[in-house]
């Protein structure tokens, strides 16, 4: 089959891009063609498809530019005539069986929903967040969890400037919302697939088209996890590990409060972000010689530092879909110590594969770090109990299977 797959980059990104790679891998592995559509980058692999491609949208440069190509950009993240355009174009000479859809907001736009179904080629989407039924994505407005718009009501995103703070932004996102509602292009989709349990029931709670949600967990590739296992690490002093973006949804700040009460236990951070300059601030002002910013690594990297640390933290703040970083971690043999919030909880079961927390609880977070810390016998049994849960929960083989019953003749 020749199978269409699309999503904003294609290049390594995030988790979004962990997952695409693999899936490409699996339908290549079945014998199946995939022809890539997403945003032009010099970043991109390489590929014969790239002409189809549409141009790049970097929102960063959006502010230095004049008021009237602030505009055009912003009208292109809601409905993009380019994408329609070049996706048409592609149909033209390529044949389609169906298309696999990713993260396309803002960028690709489900304006190209309209164009497959108008080719009768069946669509699943891949939810990798919540933007259909929340205008900021992420169910957060200003550190806290909002489900403000409940019922379609995208205006809370504006009363309360949910996007970044900002008036103008979060009114740009509130728009697309109503736009693509009035459209109703996201009923041309044949299946949502939701890779979380959690995820599967808040859209269902949200009631958005509930008898086409499907709850399926991710596949992943364990090759890279083995390749990192067999690189000899150098002896050094135990320590624990975050990997992630340094921003307030992910806890980082969360978890420099907990180190205040953890003297002597070593913690590396892998990664970058907005909250960087913040951090490492606060760890100055409060003499944390015990916490080291490694910066952002590639992916063999961390899983390294990951598979010489004694567990891993994962404090996030917000809806987790599902983590690739708990998935590594736990796949290493490493226990988690996550926030009880969004999809964690069903790859950290407490007391079995780590420990759950309250989200934004320092204080119980401490006290956990410091228990699995001082007790090595436990952390190599949940160590154990991690990965087996891990590779029975997230693998190839079912996500596949999944994916056939939804696609007749994959």
């Amino acid at each position: 089959m020749n199978i269409l797959v699309v999503n904003w980059a294609w290049y390594a990104t995030g988790g979004d891009w962990t997952y695409v790679e693999n899936l490409v891998n699996i339908y290549e592995q079945k014998g199946h063609k995939v022809i890539p559509f997403a945003m032009k980058d010099d970043r991109n692999l390489p590929t014969k498809y790239s002409d189809y491609f549409i141009e790049n949208i970097d929102y960063k440069k959006v502010n230095k530019r004049s008021l009237t190509a602030g505009v055009k950009v912003v009208m292109k993240s809601i409905y993009s005539y380019e994408a329609q355009h070049n996706l048409e174009r592609l149909l033209a000479d390529v044949k389609i069986d169906f298309a696999h859809i990713n993260v396309i907001h803002h960028y690709i736009t489900p304006t190209i929903l309209k164009i497959l179904k108008q080719k009768n080629i069946p669509i699943i989407w891949t939810l990798h967040e919540y933007t259909p039924i929340c205008p900021d994505s992420i169910f957060v407005s200003h550190g806290e969890i909002c489900e403000r718009c409940f019922g379609g009501k995208f205006y809370n995103c504006i009363t309360h400037s949910c996007k970044k703070g900002s008036y103008l932004a979060s009114t740009v996102a509130a728009l697309e919302n109503y736009v693509h509602k009035y459209l109703n292009y996201y009923a041309y989709v044949d299946h949502y697939v939701c890779p979380s349990v959690f995820q599967y029931k808040k859209y269902k709670q949200f009631n958005f088209f509930n008898e086409k949600l499907v709850q399926l967990y991710h596949g992943y590739n364990y090759a890279a996890v083995e390749e990192a296992k067999l690189i000899a690490l150098p002896v050094e002093v135990p320590y624990i590990v975050f990997v992630g973006r340094l921003e307030k949804i992910k806890g980082v700040h969360t978890l420099l409060k907990a180190m205040q009460n953890c003297p002597g236990i070593k913690l590396k951070i892998v990664g970058d972000g907005t909250q960087e300059k913040e951090l490492k601030r606060f760890k100055e002002e409060n003499l944390l010689s015990n916490v080291y910013f490694m910066g952002k690594k590639n992916r063999l990297e961390t899983l390294q530092v990951i598979n010489g640390a004694n567990f891993l933290i994962c404090p996030s703040e917000c809806y987790e879909v599902l983590g690739f970083t708990v998935v590594e971690a736990m796949a290493l043999g490493k226990p988690v110590i996550g926030a009880a919030i969004g999809g964690i909880p069903e790859m950290v079961i407490n007391n079995k594969t780590g420990f759950l927390f309250e989200p934004g609880n320092a204080i119980q977070l401490a006290g956990l770090i410091k228990l699995l810390i001082n007790n090595p016998g436990m952390t190599e049994q949940m160590g154990l109990e991690a990965k087996q849960h891990i590779n029975q929960l997230i693998n190839n083989k079912k996500h596949f299977e999944g994916l056939q019953k939804l696609i007749p003749g994959l």
